[in-house]
């Protein structure tokens, strides 16, 4: 055991060592406070393909290095996935990353201006990426990126923070702000191509005809074109979710009582037993339907829900005006419409 850690020490000098990241690969060092003995890995794309380079750290300390002939976005972690760190590099960098595993978004970076502004990023919205709110964390996205349009951190921060499902429409057009430079294939990795299938033909269809059973166990065909605001809400079976979401529905009936304005709330539970029981004593008075097969109802499946709870709004034409993860921006969708 003493030789394997003489050994694992001169390993870690012989990476620090002038002149090992002058050309051919760049350099990771890091101290984090609570990692002791435990294994840390690089995971990069370069050359065509993903890359993990991987190193044990010994009393916090560690020490790695990789090839990457253009600048790549590099994510630092654990053996267990636990995130450290989010980095830009390219041969010649020489990065050095401090801080306590007990706080992980209070992480620093130091060694080039991408990797630190990602860094101070991350430690100035730390509350913000602690919450899990989609829409607070991609509004604190949106406002470095309009502000940082020619900088790699800046598609660094779209592929590794911004909530893209029900947020693809804003997604893209931040991706349009940013400069060539900044959308470096290594940094954007497959996002774009993960963005395009969500942005294709199922965001710019008409919303067909929906086929669902309402709470009086009826079935019904809900038309779209009778309506001239049209809200499809896609919820799960929990009642904090929809009660938060029943608010705004209930102010849109009130405001636009005669305004064929309409509410449907498509529950994607697994069964019926489940949504009867989340929908109990209810006063909505709007639709409560059930879509058997959740997402995957031959009269859902094309419009490609992508998560839950997710909302869309279609004109009397049956044409998606707003879909998204944000209950409040469909609402204003709709108080626009009648306006």
């Amino acid at each position: 055991m003493r030789h394997f850690r003489i050994f694992l020490l001169i390993l870690g000098i012989s990476l620090l060592l002038p002149g090992c990241g002058k050309k051919h690969d760049f350099i990771i060092q890091g101290q984090i406070e609570g990692i002791g003995m435990r294994t840390v890995t690089a995971t990069y794309y370069s050359a065509g393909g993903l890359k993990r380079v991987s190193t044990m750290a010994m009393d916090n300390k560690f020490a790695l290095k990789g090839e990457a002939p253009r600048p790549t976005l590099i994510t630092l972690a654990l053996s267990d996935g636990t995130p450290l760190a989010t980095l830009i590099a390219e041969n010649g960098d020489k990065l050095t990353v401090t801080g306590d595993l007990a706080a992980p978004l209070a992480i620093k970076t130091e060694g080039n201006s991408e990797s630190e502004d990602i860094s101070e990023w991350v430690n100035d919205n730390a509350s913000v990426i602690q919450s899990r709110n989609a829409e607070a964390i991609n509004k604190a996205v949106a406002e470095w990126v309009g502000k940082h349009r020619s900088s790699k951190a800046s598609t660094a921060l779209m592929v590794t923070y911004f909530q893209t499902p029900g947020y693809e429409r804003l997604a893209d057009s931040l991706m349009t702000l940013l400069s060539s430079g900044a959308r470096a294939p290594e940094v954007v990795q497959n996002f774009t191509g993960v963005l395009s299938s969500q942005l294709g033909e199922a965001a710019s269809m008409e919303v067909p005809g929906l086929y669902l059973y309402d709470s009086t166990d009826s079935v019904i065909n809900f038309n779209p074109h009778q309506s001239k605001a049209l809200l499809l809400c896609f919820m799960n079976d929990s009642r904090t979710a929809r009660d938060s979401v029943g608010v705004q529905i209930r102010r849109l009936m009130a405001s636009y009582p005669d305004a064929r304005f309409k509410a449907v709330e498509i529950s994607t539970a697994a069964d019926s037993a489940s949504w009867r029981n989340s929908i109990a004593g209810d006063s909505a008075t709007w639709r409560l339907t059930w879509a058997p097969g959740t997402i995957a109802s031959a009269s859902i499946r094309k419009l490609a829900i992508p998560r839950m709870s997710f909302f869309i709004v279609a004109d009397s034409a049956g044409s998606q005006i707003y879909r998204g993860a944000s209950i409040t921006a469909a609402a204003a969708v709709i108080d626009k419409k009648f306006k």
